[in-house]
């Protein structure tokens, strides 16, 4: 009996260690695999509670930022292939084409569309996968102003704005909508629309910033009295104006804090409204609006509204988003929630 126990219980020791020993073989073969797929594995998975990663369809704009977008996209480019992340490339070829890539990436099913260039580009695309909550937007800030990307604080560096779309959180942002166009970011007529024709008129031969700080200067000099009638939730308004800003967010012009309380999830507008004043008082109200510090001073007035009409004497182009799209008389509101965009 003491033999046939000890040879068992051999038989049982040899057995466990050579489960172990299966086992340890085993734990070094997955660690092998995960050591060398851990690369891949990024690249299949996404940010949102581990589930599979929509595939990423950029829209390029590639003369946009002066044409610079073109060369900071190719390092986006790099950064995706290193990361093993799938992704499709669609460069706009003319002003609206954006549209269109749009229209056709949402029937093709696409879920996650990213705007690489300036906020016309942005609008465009915005505009076509409002109110889808099935598609996201990214937005790669390479274009001159992106006024709207600073609202977000999205950054304009490469690899930090890949990464972001790689991490970053989709989350609903309002739209505006003026005379049936939409728009994400400002809704303005006056001296902005000016300054967009002049600047427009100035950049033959001209690239970089000094076409636009030359239509500043051209339309401070040729400034033209709007007289118009404002109804807004609150008030009415009539009288000689320069300039009337509606901003669902902050920033308009490249940078100016035209309306500084402005959040792009609130469901509210920020109308600005500048009352004609001569070119000295208006000189003097320019730096107080690149620092948002010209808030209800004489002549400015701001109204927090869901909606806005705008009349004026005799026709009026009105600017969305940079774009000269629509005129007046005008009839604008927020539309609520409008838009997921991934975003810190």
């Amino acid at each position: 009996m003491t033999a046939t126990c000890v040879i068992i219980q051999s038989s049982i020791h040899i057995r466990r260690l050579s489960l172990r020993v299966r086992a340890c073989h085993t734990q070094r073969i997955l660690h092998c695999f995960f050591d060398c797929t851990q690369n891949s594995l990024q690249g299949f998975l996404s940010n949102f509670g581990g589930n599979i990663m929509d595939r990423m369809f950029f829209i390029v704009n590639p003369v946009a930022g002066s044409g610079k977008c073109n060369a900071l996209f190719s390092e986006c480019e790099t950064m995706l292939r290193e990361r093993g992340i799938e992704y499709i490339v669609k460069k706009t070829e003319y002003k609206g084409h954006a549209v269109k890539i749009a229209e056709e990436a949402v029937k093709n099913g696409e879920k996650f569309i990213i705007a690489a260039g300036g906020d016309g580009t942005v609008n465009e695309i915005s505009s076509v996968i409002c109110q889808n909550p099935n598609v996201k937007l990214g937005i790669l800030p390479f274009g001159t102003g992106n006024d709207l990307s600073g609202v977000m604080n999205l950054p304009s560096e490469p690899k930090a704005a890949i990464d972001l779309l790689l991490s970053g959180e989709a989350k609903y942002i309002d739209m505006g909508i003026a005379n049936g166009t939409k728009f994400t970011n400002v809704c303005g007529l006056g001296f902005d629309v000016d300054v967009l024709m002049n600047t427009e008129r100035h950049k033959k031969g001209r690239n970089g910033m000094l076409p636009y700080f030359l239509g500043i200067v051209d339309s401070l000099f040729h400034r033209k009295k709007v007289h118009a009638k404002i109804k807004t939730d609150s008030i009415q308004y009539e009288g000689d104006i320069i300039i009337s800003v509606a901003g669902n967010g902050k920033r308009f012009g490249g940078g100016m804090l035209v309306n500084p309380d402005a959040e792009v999830d609130d469901g509210l507008f920020d109308l600005c409204i500048v009352r004609w004043v001569n070119l000295f008082t208006f000189l003097r109200l320019l730096p107080l609006f690149i620092k948002g510090k010209h808030k209800n001073k004489a002549p400015v007035t701001n109204i927090r509204t869901q909606s806005f009409t705008i009349e004026t004497d005799s026709e009026c182009i009105v600017e969305l988003d940079g774009e000269l799209i629509e005129k007046t008389p005008l009839t604008c509101s927020i539309i609520k929630n409008a838009l997921r965009v991934v975003r810190p």
